[in-house]
């Protein structure tokens, strides 16, 4: 998939919304589901056991989700502006090289929340899913270094992991409902999900 054809992809798809992993939860709630990768809700790996837990969760769930040897879009953004660094950039250049496909004004798009000038540039890069071959990508996840979605668009489905767990927007409410079912213990007792 190239740049363009990922553009045309998520406007088509997702049309309500930038790619920015975070956003997506709140304008298709429908579509979405949240996993808690270590038990209690705990947010981060204390050591390698349980760094084990998350990389089974996780592996089962995205493989199940998009099956191994699919073809898979990373992305992730920065936001550029005065004084800000982004280290995020830098510690992903370790896994390749990401190309920057789009630049938005968040002052412009969203004046209420940006006084000052800000932008967000977004950047993909075409991979394959392999179960158990992302584990060190996962595990800077995790620690809350680097953020990266996961987008398939043969399976129509976005995978959003965090330092605590993975958000997850699939094709429809029934098939959210489906695995939500499947994946009952790995979820959030809250409410609300989160």
């Amino acid at each position: 998939m190239t740049e363009s054809e990922f553009i045309d992809y998520w406007t088509r798809e997702y049309p309500e919304v930038f790619p920015i992993g975070h956003e997506l939860k709140w304008v298709y709630p429908d579509r979405w589901f949240r996993i808690h990768c270590l038990p209690e809700s705990k947010r981060y790996a204390e050591n390698e056991s349980e760094y084990q837990i998350i990389f089974d969760k996780q592996n089962q769930l995205i493989t199940d989700l998009i099956e191994d040897g699919t073809e898979i879009m990373l992305s992730f953004g920065l936001y550029v502006g005065d004084d800000l660094i982004n280290v995020n950039y830098k510690k992903l250049t370790d896994f390749g090289e990401f190309q920057k496909i789009m630049t938005i004004d968040l002052q412009k798009e969203r004046p209420e929340d940006h006084e000052d000038e800000l932008y967000l540039e977004i950047f993909v890069k075409p991979g394959t899913w392999r179960r158990n071959k992302r584990n060190e990508f996962l595990k800077k996840i995790a620690d809350g270094e680097i953020r990266v979605m996961f987008i398939c668009p043969s399976r129509d489905c976005v995978i959003v992991p965090y330092d605590g767990g993975v958000d997850i927007i699939v094709q429809s409410t029934e098939k959210r409902d489906q695995l939500k079912n499947k994946y009952h213990d790995w979820l959030s007792e809250r409410e609300d999900g989160l």
